[in-house]
């Protein structure tokens, strides 16, 4: 039987979820038997371009539904999610989990007491160029010393977070490649949106075990960078994210250049994974522990920035 999903949440990039739902539907992933939206507009496009099954309540898809795919506001993820798996149902949840560390572990906690799986979406963990990068590093013969990761651009869409929950994909990838975690953080901001007074361009540096990070995310006035930058004793290896490219530099020289293709969208595959988890009765890569540890490292560098502070992450 195929797992039956309910999207819940079609707008700015629930709409990107709801053509990677239909594509799966259409590849005999899973069956998308519904939409759960509020916007009357998007109501109406999703039934006319669709013809699929719209509602405003979760219950009316509950009795017949194995999982539901959330891509709504962070601030309502808490809730969403909770009521979802107190029915014992299966859920993804797009990046942050939510926006509290407390809340987040909470999920967690309640995903495992009622034996459902909680996804959350950090798709840079499929990107095929992180993936590589992983495997680059080699731990025990020539670990890396310091990471610095930079994602930035001048273009920022409205959010009732700063730039340190913006852009939490730096920690993630951070996470994914050391595997350990963080032992102290701190961060400074000196930007703010105008209208917000949230944090805009923020640096912070983290002290993994033998390692040091340093992370510069948010608003830039022109451009794009996402960039990141392992340093060995041997190696300098420098990433972009933009071209999918991988340098590696010894003794000040380019030893090598590796192009990365990206054989399928990470959005399709991270949806795949959910789907197959829940047909084969399998546990998600990234579940709600990876999800609350990563809100709780942003949570600190939050705190950091307001109060000028080192945390510990402990």
């Amino acid at each position: 039987m195929l797992p039956k999903i309910v999207l819940v949440g079609a707008g700015r990039f629930g709409n990107n979820h709801l053509k990677t739902l239909i594509k799966l539907d259409e590849n005999n992933v899973l069956k998308l038997i519904g939409v759960v939206e509020q916007d009357s507009k998007i109501i109406k496009k999703i039934k006319n371009d669709y013809n699929l099954p719209v509602s405003k309540n979760l219950d009316d898809f509950m009795d017949n539904v194995d999982g539901f795919d959330v891509v709504t506001p962070p601030k309502t993820h808490h809730k969403i999610v909770k009521n979802i798996l107190k029915k014992n149902k299966h859920v993804f949840v797009e990046k942050p989990l939510t926006l509290k560390s407390k809340e987040a572990y909470e999920l967690y906690l309640l995903s495992k007491k009622h034996k459902k799986n909680l996804q959350v979406g950090h798709i840079f963990r499929y990107f095929s160029i992180i993936s590589k990068l992983k495997k680059l590093i080699d731990w025990k013969k020539d670990p890396p010393f310091l990471i610095i990761g930079k994602f930035l651009q001048n273009r920022i869409q409205s959010h009732d977070t700063g730039s340190i929950f913006i852009f939490m994909h730096g920690f993630d990838i951070l996470d994914y490649l050391i595997g350990k975690n963080p032992k102290k953080i701190f961060s400074i901001s000196n930007q703010k949106f105008p209208k917000s007074n949230l944090e805009s361009n923020s640096i912070i540096s983290i002290q993994y075990p033998n390692l040091n990070a340093r992370l510069n995310l948010g608003w830039i006035p022109h451009g794009v960078s996402r960039d990141i930058e392992i340093f060995t004793s041997k190696k300098r290896i420098l990433c972009s994210l933009l071209t999918n490219e991988i340098e590696i530099f010894e003794e000040n020289r380019n030893k090598k250049k590796i192009k990365v293709q990206q054989k399928s969208q990470p959005l399709y595959l991270e949806l795949y994974d959910f789907a197959s988890a829940i047909k084969n009765k399998n546990s998600v890569q990234v579940d709600g522990k990876v999800g609350a540890r990563i809100v709780k490292i942003c949570e600190l560098a939050t705190c950091s920035t307001k109060k000028n502070k080192i945390f510990k992450f402990d």
